[in-house]
């Protein structure tokens, strides 16, 4: 084998080479692969020797010369079929999403064993710079690689070498944090005590409660056991937004340790009554009935943009909370309740209260409330005891 000298676009001289593989036993063709791009005759007569040994170990099997030829689009529609049947449709329609208009045209028409560490370390990068869940994108190509190796289309996943790049897209970042402390709910729930009582009801019942989006649009009037000051969570409300529709539907809760029974405080069960003697009746007993069954996902977030236009500039703070954040609120307020009486931190009550089935969020914002602690020691060491 004598490699063959050809020009790059920019006039630059590389060598490639072909070898004999071996014939195809159903057609009896000839298998001859080419390697390109040696920058001197040297270098790609040592890769054909190489390649020569290999052909005589027998590593040239149709299976890996098939194995070979995958993309990253092929690779994701064999996926897809398995993973569909594991997910619920909110979490499919979520990854689809990433797929389609992410991860897709970026490489889709790329050979799964072209791509390199390097080359998906500067991808990740790009994604994150661009967007506020570009990581996000990372972590669900990094499952296709994962996949590649579990069937043998790789050997090695190039992902192992790629590691989380600090979120640096400032414009998607939060600049404000995103729960309030005991004296800001009180003025925020103050305000919402003048409007009507389905939205007082809803936002006093999140925020006392923890709940998720999903998990309060789901809830039934026979999930509430007034005498006993109990509520049960067992269900969820998902969204699958395929083909270009928004369908609500009826799933369990995130995970297993999500279904729990919480206890509710006497104030929140009063609300809650009230809201009950004037709620509108429906089939399904649903506490916030919507046009389609459920409450659409947009309407509280509909009430909260109007809450920031209409509040003054004395209460600008309580503008930037979302209703995660009060999920979060509730979980921070109770740390520092904890705290304030004295008593050890409730981690495993406060991590079986919001359904989380690892510790590990939990302690993340346990570590939000005590940090707020310390900023608290601190003004008051730098403002003296007199």
């Amino acid at each position: 084998m004598k490699p063959q000298k050809y020009k790059l676009k920019n006039g630059e001289d590389r060598w490639l080479f072909q070898i004999f593989i071996g014939r195809n036993p159903i057609t009896g063709k000839q298998i001859i692969k080419t390697k390109s791009g040696f920058k001197s005759p040297i270098e790609a007569t040592i890769a054909y020797a190489k390649m020569l040994e290999e052909r005589e170990k027998g590593s040239y099997t149709l299976e890996s010369l098939a194995a070979e030829k995958v993309t990253i689009e092929t690779l994701y529609n064999q996926w897809h079929e398995e993973y569909a049947q594991s997910v619920e449709m909110s979490t499919l329609s979520k990854t689809e999403s990433y797929y389609k208009n992410h991860i897709l045209p970026a490489i889709g028409s790329r050979k799964v064993r072209d791509l390199t560490s390097g080359e998906l370390q500067s991808l990740l990068n790009k994604w994150a710079a661009q967007a506020k869940s570009g990581v996000v994108w990372g972590q669900y190509l990094k499952q296709l690689f994962s996949y590649a190796q579990l069937h043998e289309i790789i050997i090695k996943n190039p992902f192992d070498a790629v590691t989380r790049p600090k979120q640096i897209n400032t414009k998607s970042e939060r600049k404000f944090e995103n729960f309030l402390n005991s004296e800001q709910l009180s003025r925020f729930l103050e305000y919402w005590e003048t409007k009507k009582v389905p939205q007082y009801a809803y936002f006093r019942l999140l925020a006392y409660t923890g709940l998720r989006r999903g998990e309060i649009l789901a809830l039934t009037w026979d999930d509430f056991d007034f005498q006993r000051h109990r509520l049960t969570i067992n269900k969820s409300v998902g969204l699958d937004y395929r083909n270009k529709t928004t369908n609500m539907y009826l799933k369990q809760t995130k995970t297993g340790s999500s279904n729990r029974i919480i206890s509710l405080d006497n104030k929140t069960l009063e609300i809650m009554k009230a809201y009950q003697s004037i709620a509108p009746k429906n089939v399904n007993n649903i506490v916030w009935p919507g046009k389609h069954v459920y409450m659409d996902f947009n309407v509280p977030e509909r009430w909260l943009q109007k809450m920031r236009k209409e509040l003054p500039e004395s209460d600008s703070d309580l503008k930037h909370v979302t209703l995660h954040g009060l999920r979060h609120t509730h979980a921070t307020l109770l740390f520092e309740q904890a705290a304030r009486h004295g008593k050890a931190a409730p981690i495993k009550a406060v991590q079986k209260r919001l359904g989380h089935a690892d510790v590990t969020m939990t302690l993340q914002i346990y570590t939000h409330a005590t940090s707020r602690e310390n900023d608290i020691v601190d003004d008051i060491l730098n403002d003296g005891f007199d």
